[in-house]
């Protein structure tokens, strides 16, 4: 009966492994990061879909994001979050406010630099399967959480098979919650530093700045 036990406990060990370290799926993603941090920086405008089983709602908003290295500008319809690595400044158009907050993201938190490093960290990764969409080979990976009491509990990873560059990923929550990005447009370019950091005479409704750090 102890044998048995430790044979399914080892074996139940042994599959946790294989699964944590898919050498197909790390293939994938060492390939996507190797392309996009060759990239000095990027803009891509992509479509935010909120799918709320919970509630039964489902709502699609358009973005744009514009990236170089750790510093972001990310534009929705009712916000924008800007930072230069250091400092974030979140623009809310209604209250028609900006709250200055220092950057700094957990290690485990999914943020816009980091989607495609994410997996070297505190994550597991799978390779579920090819799909060919339109014509189109993509590779689908899954990347669960170390953390099992994390409130996301999985990513899907959409990658176009001959270009090594995401076309989409899905965030999964507990509580039903899926976050779906999926990019339409992808360009290289070029743009200073300045280009990540607050600029109030971009805003002529002269937004309200609280400086929460």
């Amino acid at each position: 009966m102890k044998k048995t036990i430790l044979m399914i406990g080892f074996l139940v060990a042994f599959s946790q492994v294989l699964w944590a370290q898919d050498p197909k799926a790390k293939a994938v993603l060492d390939a996507v990061k190797k392309k996009y941090q060759a990239i000095p920086a990027f803009k891509a405008t992509f479509i935010y879909t909120i799918d709320s089983k919970a509630s039964g709602t489902s709502e699609s908003l358009n973005g744009e994001i514009t990236l170089k290295g750790s510093k972001f500008y990310l534009k929705l319809p009712q916000q924008e979050i800007i930072t230069d690595g250091k400092t974030q400044w979140t623009y809310l158009k209604e209250p028609n406010e900006v709250n200055v907050t220092d950057y700094e993201p957990d290690d485990d938190e999914i943020t816009p630099d980091k989607i495609y490093t994410i997996y070297e960290t505190n994550y597991e990764y799978s390779y579920v399967e090819e799909k060919v969409e339109n014509g189109k080979k993509y590779h689908i990976i899954d990347l669960k959480p170390k953390n099992k009491n994390a409130n996301v509990f999985k990513i899907r990873l959409k990658v176009v098979k001959d270009a090594n560059s995401i076309k989409s990923w899905e965030i999964f929550e507990r509580n039903s919650n899926r976050y779906l990005y999926t990019i339409t447009k992808f360009a290289t370019v070029t743009v200073g530093d300045g280009y990540f950091k607050y600029v109030p005479a971009n805003y002529p409704s002269k937004p309200v700045l609280n400086d929460l750090r």
